[in-house]
This record gives C-alpha cells, structure tokens and sequence, in this order.
C-alpha cells in the first residue's frame, strides 16, 4: 500500500511538471504568435498606406500632365507632353492611361516634323506605348482606336509609297473593332470618317458616308463629361474641321 502511495505521489508529480511545461509552451507559442499577427498587421498598414500615397501622386500627376497637354500642340509642347507622360507610366505600374497619352502625343509629334525618317521615328515611339497599353488594358475602344490612328499616323508619313501596304486595312480594320467594343466612342468614328473621307477623294467617289459618321460624332463629343475621369476626351476639333470639309 506504501509502495502505491508512492507510485501514485511520483506519477501525480509528473504530470503536474509535464502541465506546467506545456502551459508554458503555449504561453510562449502563443506570445510569439501575437507577435506575428502584430508584425502583419503593422506591415498591412504601412502598405496600404502607400500604396494610397503613391496613387495620391499619380492622380496629381497625371491631372497636372492633362493639363499640361491642353497648351498650343506646337511640336516644343507635345514633345515636352509626351516626355511627361513616359515618366508617369515608368512608375505608373498597370495604370494605362500614361501609356496611351505618350503615344498619342508622338502620333501628334508625327505630323508637326518633316522628312519620312523624323516621322517614322515619332511613330515608332508612339508603337511603343499604345502596344503596353494594349496590353496593360485589353479590348479597351479607346486603345484600340489609338492604334488604328497609328496605322493612320504611319500611313501618312508617306502615303504614296505606303497607300498600297496593309495599312490603310489595318487602320479601317481596328477603327471598326473600337466601334464594335463601344458603339459610341466619338473619336474612333471621327478617325474611321477621316479615314474614309480621304479614300473616297483618292478615288473620286462619293463621301456622304464618311460626313455622316463624322455628323454622327460631334454630339457625342459635344455631350461628354471631361475631367471627370482620365479617359480620353480630345476629338471635337477634328471632327469640326471634317464637317468643314464637308460643308464644301
């Protein structure tokens, strides 16, 4: 009976240092734990935070560069546009916008210099930035437009070489697909009636269809929100100078 008390006295004895051990285990392990989850929750904060002071300097960028972008398009202030827009959309990560407005100013850039090497060069460069916003934006109207506009921009950098070259199908061809992904994008009508306004005078046909779609543009121009969003907004002026031309 003695050697039992005994047995049952060392056993008990373990047991409370066996529990002792593992609530200190515990305790540790859960010590270490909230330190995780503090570290974590520290490290969430800190990204979050910026990540929305980084977005805070691109939208003041971008606004800044827009504005920019609406001073006389002399050959001076489009370069010095273009180049602003490509050091936004080196840091601008999968942002697009910067990426089509530097394009879009080297394919304005292409029609303010002389000689077929300069424009192709400006042309060249603008391929550059609409193809990573193709990519950065897929199946977007407005870049899809820009690109038809490129073929346009390449086309006219010398059109009696190049009239004969798939350009002037691939300009017409990816004018129709912006369309086709919204209906209502004003510029990519105005560029497709340009487009067909300039083929049916190269072949002295009629051009009511090409005024048309250009007709068509002008209230949809006329009636959209601008500084609203970064999305493109430019085009009236073009369009008002086919309807001119038209108007003859």
């Amino acid at each position: 009976m003695l050697r039992f008390g005994k047995s049952l006295f060392y056993g008990l004895k373990i047991r409370c240092r066996f529990e002792s051990t593992l609530q200190q285990q515990l305790k540790t392990l859960n010590n270490y734990d909230m330190k995780k989850i503090t570290i974590l929750i520290a490290l969430l904060v800190l990204g979050f935070a910026l990540h929305a002071q980084n977005q805070e300097a691109y939208m003041k960028a971008m606004m800044n560069a827009l504005q920019s972008m609406s001073a006389a398009p002399n050959a001076e202030n489009l370069q010095a546009s273009a180049s602003q827009f490509e050091r936004i959309a080196a840091n601008a990560g999968s942002e697009w916008h910067p990426h089509y407005y530097a394009g879009l100013n080297y394919l304005n850039l292409s029609f303010q210099v002389e000689g077929i090497s300069s424009r192709d060069q400006y042309t060249a460069k603008a391929k550059t930035f609409i193809e990573k916003a193709k990519e950065l934006a897929p199946n977007n109207s407005e870049v899809v437009a820009l690109e038809g506009f490129l073929y346009m921009a390449q086309l006219a950098v010398d059109p009696d070489t190049r009239g004969q070259s798939p350009l002037p199908g691939q300009a017409m061809q990816s004018f129709g697909e912006a369309l086709r992904l919204n209906p209502n994008n004003p510029r990519a009508m105005v560029l497709l009636s340009q487009m067909q306004y300039g083929m049916a005078e190269f072949f002295n046909a009629p051009t009511e269809n090409a005024c048309a779609l250009n007709a068509k543009s002008i209230p949809v121009f006329e009636a959209e929100e601008k500084g609203k969003s970064f999305d493109p907004t430019w085009g009236l002026q073009l369009a008002q100078q086919v309807a001119s031309r038209c108007s003859k």
